[in-house]
C-alpha cells in the first residue's frame, strides 16, 4: 500500500477583527495546497467570517474565546503589545488554562503536520517546541520574538496591567500544568520555527528591531503603481458603516467624486447617495485597478487597502476602530501623507473637511508619491507564495 502523503496543516486565527486574517489564511493554504496534498483545518475566533471568505464549512471549527464573566468588554488598550495580549489571554482567573486545554483539544484530534497561527499566542505557546510552527502576522501582530522585552508604542494614562516578570510568572505557571515549554521573556509569545511577516517597512512599529524580512501584503487584485494625474476618491467601508450617518454624510458632503463599496448594499444608502457625488460599486474592488489615478482613499485603516494606496501614491483619510489599525493610521499621519481620527468619535463635517483638505493637499500628495517610491520594491509582492515555500520547507524537515 502506498503510504498517505497528505499533509494536516492547522491554521489558527485567535485576536483581532475584520476578514483580513481569515482571507490571508485562506490565501496561504491556497498556495501551500498546490504544491502539496493537503487537508487543513481552520480553527478561527469567529467561524461564520471563514464561511463567508469562502472557506469550506467542513474545514472550519471555533478557537478557543472567552469573554469576561464580571462584565466588561474587551481589555482595553495598553502601552505595550505584550501587555495588551497577556491582558486578553488570561482577561481572569481560570481563562488562559481553559485557552491552552481548548488548543490542546483541536491539536490532538486534529494531528497537524505543522501550524500555523495568526494572531494566535495562545495557540503558539502551546504548540512551542512541541509541533512545527509557523507564525504569521503584520508588525503589529507578530513583534520579533527575539526582543528581551516589549518597549511601549503609545503613551496612555493608565494603570500598569502587570510587570512582564509579573506576567512570564503568571503564563509559565499555566504552561507547565499542560506540558507546555514555559518563556523567559515576554516577546517569546510569538517564537517560532519560521516566520511569515506580511507587511511593508513603514507599517512596522518595531523596525529598529526587526530581523524578519518583509514579504509585503495581501493586496485584493494585485499591486497598483503610481498614476502623475490624481481626481476622486475612492472608499472601501465594512457592511456596518452602512448604519452610520456620520460616515455617510462625510461622504456625501466632500467636493470630490467618490466611489464607495460597502459590502452589499442597503435601501438606505442608495437613497441616501442618489444625486450625489458618490457612486457606490456592485463588487469589492480591484485596487490593482481601482485605486490609482485616485487623489484620495478613506476607509478603516486595514493593512490591505493602507499598503496598496501606499504603493499607489495616495493620500488616505483612516477611520481607524482599534489599536491594530490606529498603528497602521498614526504611521501614514507620521509620514505627512493623510490624516487620521477614530471611528466613534469622526462627525459628518469633519469627514467631509478631511476628505477635501488630503484630496487637494500637494505636500500630502508628494509624500503619498515618496512612500510610492520609497516601497517600490514590494510592487510585485506575494506574501501567500512566500509563507507557503516556507511551510514546504517546514513540512520536509
Amino acid at each position: 500500500m502506498a503510504p498517505n502523503l497528505t499533509r494536516r496543516i492547522l491554521l489558527g486565527w485567535e485576536f483581532g477583527g475584520g476578514l483580513g486574517h481569515v482571507v490571508s489564511l485562506r490565501e496561504i493554504a491556497k498556495q501551500v495546497g498546490e504544491a502539496h496534498p493537503c487537508e487543513f483545518l481552520f480553527a478561527l475566533q469567529t467561524p461564520q467570517k471563514g464561511i463567508a471568505a469562502g472557506l469550506p464549512s467542513h474545514s472550519v471549527t471555533a478557537a478557543p474565546s472567552f469573554k469576561r464573566t464580571s462584565g466588561g468588554g474587551k481589555a482595553q488598550g495598553r502601552e505595550t503589545y505584550g501587555e495588551y495580549v497577556s491582558e486578553n489571554l488570561m482577561i481572569e482567573g481560570g481563562v488562559f488554562a481553559s485557552r491552552l486545554a481548548g488548543w490542546e483539544n483541536i491539536i490532538r484530534g486534529f494531528d497537524p503536520h505543522l501550524i500555523i497561527a495568526d494572531y494566535a499566542p495562545g495557540l503558539s505557546l502551546l504548540a512551542r517546541g512541541r509541533w512545527p510552527v509557523l507564525a504569521v502576522g503584520n508588525g503589529y501582530t507578530m513583534p520579533p520574538p527575539e526582543m528581551a522585552a516589549f518597549r511601549p508604542l503609545a503613551k496612555l494614562n493608565r494603570p500598569l496591567y502587570a510587570t512582564e516578570p509579573e506576567i512570564i510568572d503568571r503564563l509559565n505557571k499555566d504552561l507547565k500544568k499542560i506540558g507546555a515549554q514555559s518563556i523567559e521573556r515576554l516577546p517569546q509569545l510569538n517564537e517560532a520555527d519560521g516566520y511569515g511577516l506580511m507587511t511593508i517597512p513603514v507599517f512596522d512599529p518595531y523596525r529598529a528591531q526587526r530581523q524578519q524580512p518583509y514579504l509585503g501584503a495581501q493586496v485584493p487584485g494585485g499591486m497598483p503603481t503610481p498614476r502623475p494625474a490624481a481626481s476622486g476618491g475612492i472608499a472601501y467601508f465594512h457592511e456596518d458603516t452602512q448604519l452610520d450617518d456620520n460616515v455617510l454624510n462625510g461622504l456625501v458632503g466632500s467636493n470630490i467624486d467618490m466611489l464607495a463599496y460597502f459590502g452589499k448594499h442597503l435601501r438606505r444608502v442608495v437613497n441616501k447617495f442618489n444625486g450625489s457625488r458618490v457612486s457606490l460599486a456592485d463588487m469589492p474592488f480591484n485596487l490593482h485597478e481601482d485605486l490609482p489615478g485616485k487623489a484620495v482613499a478613506v476607509h478603516n485603516g486595514g493593512l490591505g487597502v493602507a499598503t496598496a494606496a501606499i504603493l499607489a501614491g495616495i493620500p488616505q483619510v483612516m477611520l481607524y476602530r482599534h489599536e491594530e489599525h490606529w498603528f497602521t493610521a498614526n504611521a501614514v499621519v507620521k509620514a505627512g501623507a493623510g490624516a487620521a481620527a477614530q471611528y466613534k468619535d469622526v462627525t459628518s463635517r469633519a469627514l467631509s473637511e478631511a476628505i477635501d483638505r488630503v484630496s487637494k493637499s500637494t505636500a500630502m500628495r508628494e509624500s503619498a508619491m515618496r512612500l510610492a517610491e520609497e516601497h517600490a520594491g514590494f510592487q510585485n509582492a506575494n506574501p501567500a507564495r512566500a509563507i507557503a515555500e516556507i511551510a514546504t520547507r517546514l513540512l520536509s524537515r
